[in-house]
């Protein structure tokens, strides 16, 4: 199982909380008005405002690859492409995770393939389309096998693990 710092759980606490304020101002905003609220508006400058201010060092400014190294580095573990758009909406959560889910995996594939990273390596977990785990070189032995504490989330390694 990877480890899961202090640190990590109290950034992802700040950042519910910050979406959590924004869905108790829109309720407010919504319940002292009999009009339509414009929700959209409220929502998405407080989204912005949200941005302007991260909880950690996410590269908001940054090419999107930068973005998922980012999430590697910080959850220190091999990520499906499922992972990384969730790990994603607690920065981008105007944008629903299908949408994320095809960025991560254009973005991720287009830098393994074009070798735009060094060391970035996929790891083939089991059978299914999507059995893929992304990470880095640096995280396998010399045997090509993950290391402990670097093993994907509820994945059982003991089946066959391909490096591709």
């Amino acid at each position: 199982m990877s480890n899961i710092s202090l640190q990590n759980l109290k950034n992802e606490k700040a950042l519910l909380e910050k979406k959590l304020t924004i869905v108790k101002l829109m309720i407010d905003a919504y319940s002292e008005s009999e009009n339509i609220l414009n929700s959209d508006y409220i929502f998405e400058s407080s989204i912005s405002e949200m941005n302007e201010v991260p909880i950690d060092d996410f590269p908001f400014n940054k090419k999107w690859i930068d973005k998922l190294l980012f999430l590697l580095d910080q959850k220190k573990r091999f990520l499906n492409n499922h992972e990384l758009a969730e790990a994603l909406t607690l920065y981008y959560p105007e944008y629903n995770i299908d949408k994320l889910k095809r960025k991560v995996s254009v973005t991720i594939s287009a830098a393994y393939k074009n070798k735009t990273v060094d060391g970035l390596v996929k790891v083939k977990v089991n059978n299914l389309p999507k059995g893929n785990v992304w990470g880095y070189e640096k995280w396998l032995t010399d045997n090509q096998e993950i290391k402990n504490n670097h093993i994907p989330f509820g994945m059982d390694l003991n089946k066959d693990v391909v490096l591709e």
